[in-house]
């Protein structure tokens, strides 16, 4: 959790808060929300705790580990390995941990539709924390709404339109929870529509391209676009195919 984003030392808006790093607070405070929203809702669905906490923890460490790549690209150092995280890596490797999981310990439980507001509730806490550390800022701009994180230009605020991303994707993914009726979907659209928006405002962020002008993240968020719109696809098909069978 703590802060490690390859940025001066003396930019912020709010860095320290009680005398602790303000991202700090900030990223803890999302995991505990997403894990109490995850535990109420699994109560409330009654699904397989066993499973559920299984499924949430390789989620979990799979994430924690994969935050650390898209950086290590960047900035390969052990610093950045025990100290950086990245947005994109987490929620990719968080998925493909899970999946592997799943698949191995024969777990059969989808547990999408309660992850994704989860996540989208926690991330929410940790982009304010981006903010108020003066991490993942945009570039300058001359709209009297940006801010100065510190060196006496104004940027865009990315991480407040990604707070309004996720805090919007929260309350609509909260609100369809227990109204869709296919398991799991949610967080597949989830990843979507944030790996998609991602795309697009990384052309705002200071990041440096790595091929063809885009940055990392900007390929990573293509190549999981990719991914889960044939996963959706081949699904669908398949459901049209065995409905086809059957009549």
């Amino acid at each position: 959790m703590f802060d490690l984003h390859f940025k001066p030392s003396d930019f912020g808006i709010m860095p320290v808060l009680f005398g602790l790093p303000t991202y700090s607070i900030m990223v803890f405070s999302g995991i505990i929300f997403g894990i109490l929203y995850i535990v109420l809702a699994n109560r409330k669905l009654k699904h397989n705790s066993r499973d559920s906490i299984r499924i949430v923890t390789a989620g979990l460490l799979a994430g924690i580990f994969g935050s650390k790549i898209p950086l290590l690209f960047e900035n390969p150092s052990l610093e950045t390995l025990f100290y950086a995280k990245s947005i994109v890596g987490g929620l990719i490797c968080g998925m493909i941990g899970i999946v592997i999981t799943k698949r191995v310990l024969h777990i059969k439980l989808k547990l999408g539709n309660v992850i994704a507001p989860a996540v989208a509730i926690g991330l929410v806490f940790g982009r304010l924390g981006c903010f108020f550390s003066g991490c993942c800022y945009g570039i300058e701009t001359h709209s009297t709404w940006g801010f100065d994180f510190g060196d006496g230009l104004l940027r865009y605020p990315t991480q407040l339109f990604e707070v309004a991303f996720h805090l919007i994707a929260f309350m609509i993914l909260h609100y369809y929870r227990d109204r869709v009726k296919t398991p799991g979907i949610l967080f597949k659209l989830y990843m979507i529509s944030y790996f998609a928006f991602r795309f697009m405002i990384e052309f705002i962020r200071v990041n440096p391209a790595v091929a063809y002008g885009l940055s990392i993240y900007q390929i990573l968020s293509a190549l999981a676009l990719v991914y889960l719109i044939l996963v959706l696809m081949f699904r669908n098909k398949k459901q049209l195919s065995s409905v086809e069978a059957k009549a």
